[in-house]
Order: structure tokens, then C-alpha cells, then sequence
């Protein structure tokens, strides 16, 4: 019978992951890489079983392995999870042993016998494309979808794994306060790709000094272009702030990234494009060169 996976890999997008699964109209197992707390509340979103793997006991990444070889013997029609480092790092595998197709910001699966129908968010989200898969797919969900809801819990089993010895934890660094810092932070600076050169991000770290500010970034330029430590990534597959003021340049208000900061009590923007969507979702904006207006920031704070 066919079956569809929801991999779990953090609290956050717990719900959101489990709730397209579920409505793929096909019964949904969800392996579970956390806590046993995790995986208790996985437990009660209606799927038809629970396996946790204990995130405690070695690196998620390094059971891989494991989850490749569960996948070529049950083979899913679909595979489910967030746009989670971790996911990823578990769904490579899985996509080659099942020769499956791969895409993102899924909306909807639907699965009909042994194929797969998908639908993902394009267009800047404004438009939504349906894709036909003859096999077996691998998805990475949209921010803002529908989310599982309570259930009589089933009952969680521990998965056994076979743990890749190359992948092992020599020490963790942390390197100034990071995500600790942002989450207590009453202002926060954000930074996007509209900030051009690096160089002026010398410029972002002066405004941030004197409002006495946590400085945040997008995804990109911390996966794409390593300016930033990923603890300073802002959104669905990071972290959630809710400073007061949530100061934005040159970002231009991708999902992912507003579901991180949505929960702040005002959200100020700076974009050279007037119909970037952030300015949907802020409380001020201001159209204009970030390069320009940077430094009249500071020296109006001055």
C-alpha cells in the first residue's frame, strides 16, 4: 500500500509538515529526529505511526544512512519535510535511492497509486504551479501552509540506526550571544541582498551600535554568501524574533523569511523596488537606494 513520509526535524514546522501529509489523502508515517518531547506531540497529529530518532544520541545528518536504506525497502510515494539544513541533509539520500523527483515550496500533495501530484508556490508565491510525478517525490514545504491538527495520539517507537562513523561532533563554538541575543533584542537591524557590496555592511553594524541593536539576515546571505554565522538567519527554518522595532535593508519580504519576523511590534522597511513584498507587510516603508539612506539613518540617530 502506498505510503507517504513526514520527516520532522524541529518544533517549529512540526504541524506544517505533518499537515500536507496528511491531506495527500494517503496514511502518513512521520519520523521524528529530536526529542522524545517532540516526538510525543508528532504523536497526536493524527499520523498513522511515530518513529523517533534520538537526535541525543548522534548528529540527525549521520543517520542518513539508515533512513536511506528504510526508504528503498518501504518505498513512500512522497517524502515531506521542512527547508530545515537538518532535512536537507536527510532527504539528499533518500532522493537518490528512490531515483526520486525533488522540488520546494509545496503547497499540496496528492498521491494516486504509486505517483505523486504537487503543487509549489512560484512567482514570488503570487502563482502556484502543479507538477506531475510518475514516482516517488521529495518536498520541501511553502511557509504559511495549513497545519495538522489534535488527535488521539498513537503510540511513538524508538528507530534503531546505524550511525555513519565520518560524521561526528568534535566541539561546538559559539561565537558572541547569536540567536540567544536576537530572541531578547527590543530592536533589531535586518539585512537582504539589497545590500550590495559587504562593505557596507560596516555601515549596518554602525546603525545597530547606536540604537543598541541585535543585527539579523536572510537566508542567502548566510547559506549563499557566508556573511553571517547561520545563528543570525531570521526565519521558517531558523528562528522567530519579536523585537519592537524590526528595522529592514534591502530585503525583499520572501516568506521564509517574514514568518520569521512577523511577530514584531513594528516592522520599518528599505527597498529600492516599490513592489517588493515586504512593503505588503510593514508598518513603514521607504522606497529608495539603501546605500542612500543608510547613512542618513545614522546620521539623523547621530
Amino acid at each position: 500500500m502506498s505510503s507517504v513520509w513526514a520527516i520532522i526535524t524541529d518544533e517549529m514546522s512540526a504541524a506544517a509538515v505533518a499537515g500536507v501529509a496528511l491531506r495527500s489523502g494517503t496514511p502518513t508515517k512521520a519520523l521524528v529526529f529530536g526529542s522524545s518531547g517532540l516526538a510525543g506531540r508528532v504523536a497526536g497529529f493524527g499520523v498513522e505511526s511515530v518513529t523517533w530518532y534520538d537526535a541525543d544520541k548522534t548528529l540527525p545528518e549521520a543517520m542518513a544512512g539508515t533512513i536511506a536504506k528504510r526508504a528503498e525497502q518501504e518505498k513512500p510515494v512522497a517524502i515531506v519535510a521542512s527547508d530545515s539544513a537538518t532535512s536537507r541533509a536527510l532527504l539528499g539520500p533518500v532522493a537518490v535511492v528512490l531515483g526520486a523527483a525533488v522540488t520546494g515550496k509545496v503547497i499540496a500533495v496528492k498521491v494516486d497509486g504509486d505517483a505523486a501530484t504537487v503543487e509549489r508556490l512560484v512567482a514570488d508565491s503570487e502563482a502556484v504551479d502543479v507538477l506531475a510525478a510518475p514516482g516517488s517525490v521529495v518536498c520541501t514545504i511553502a511557509d504559511g501552509v495549513d497545519e495538522a491538527e489534535a488527535s488521539e495520539p498513537v503510540v511513538v517507537s524508538e528507530g534503531a540506526f546505524d550511525e555513519d562513523a565520518r560524521m561526528k561532533v568534535l566541539s561546538t563554538n559559539a561565537e558572541g550571544e547569536g540567536g540567544a541575543g536576537l530572541q531578547q533584542a527590543e530592536r533589531v537591524v535586518g539585512v537582504g541582498l539589497g545590500i550590495g557590496a559587504k562593505e557596507n555592511l560596516a555601515l549596518i553594524d554602525e546603525l545597530a551600535g547606536i540604537m543598541g541593536a541585535e543585527v539579523a539576515c536572510t537566508l542567502p546571505l548566510c547559506d549563499n554568501y557566508h556573511w553571517f554565522e547561520h545563528n543570525r538567519v531570521v526565519g521558517t527554518s531558523t528562528q522567530k524574533i519579536s523585537p519592537r522595532l524590526y528595522l529592514s535593508f534591502g530585503s525583499s519580504g520572501a516568506p521564509q523569511h517574514m514568518t520569521g519576523v512577523r511577530a514584531s511590534k513594528v516592522i520599518a522597511a528599505v527597498n529600492n523596488d516599490p513592489e517588493a513584498s515586504i512593503f505588503r507587510e510593514c508598518t513603514y516603508g521607504i522606497v529608495g537606494d539603501v546605500q542612500k539612506i543608510l547613512p542618513a539613518f545614522i546620521q539623523a540617530l547621530k
